[in-house]
């Protein structure tokens, strides 16, 4: 179990463009924090169906993350989960996710989604600046040749999720109520 902590330590140490070599693209990155985010969140258990249901990867839109999330979870178990990653094309199996990334590139945060989603146990990810203030969870946010990791707590909460205090010291913590930083 140490082992994914020590890579998800050293991406956030690392300098983007040393970590966006050849070998390990930025969506490459992006896929292992994926993975590593469900070994540090806990969810409650209202969040699965039957003990033996599968944990959820969404991902919303095409993006090259969704091949490189798939070559990273593929035979993976988390907590004892088999491990499924579903590309949504529409926003009607949201409540199905358990980590739910939107690149990006996808048209906007629709407010109807976003407070659907507050209101369930599912971890929303982007790689966007804006999505932190729309609703989202964690922000993957690529500043000054590194990846920072931004985390809203009133997200965090409202979604009854908890987070392990070793990925919250690598992280910023937007706390309730407030803008994310430089905004």
């Amino acid at each position: 179990m140490i082992r994914p902590f020590v890579l998800l330590a050293l991406l956030f140490y690392l300098p983007v463009d040393t970590a966006l070599s050849e070998t390990a693209a930025e969506h490459e990155l992006k896929a292992v924090f994926l993975y590593n985010f469900a070994n540090y969140i806990a969810w409650p258990d209202k969040s699965f169906q039957t003990k033996d249901s599968p944990f959820n990867y969404c991902l919303l839109g095409e993006s090259s993350i969704n091949t490189s999330l798939k070559a990273v979870v593929a035979n993976e178990m988390i907590k004892g989960r088999k491990v499924q990653v579903l590309e949504l094309m529409d926003k009607s199996r949201l409540s199905a996710c358990h980590i739910l990334f939107i690149h990006q590139e996808e048209d906007g945060y629709p407010a109807e989604i976003m407070q659907k989603l507050a209101t369930e146990s599912v971890l929303t990810v982007s790689d966007d600046s804006s999505f932190i203030p729309s609703g989202g969870t964690i922000c993957l946010l690529q500043k000054k040749r590194k990846i920072d990791l931004l985390i809203s707590m009133d997200a965090i909460e409202q979604g009854e999720l908890k987070v392990s205090s070793k990925l919250l010291r690598l992280a910023k913590r937007i706390p309730p109520d407030r803008e994310m930083p430089g905004q």
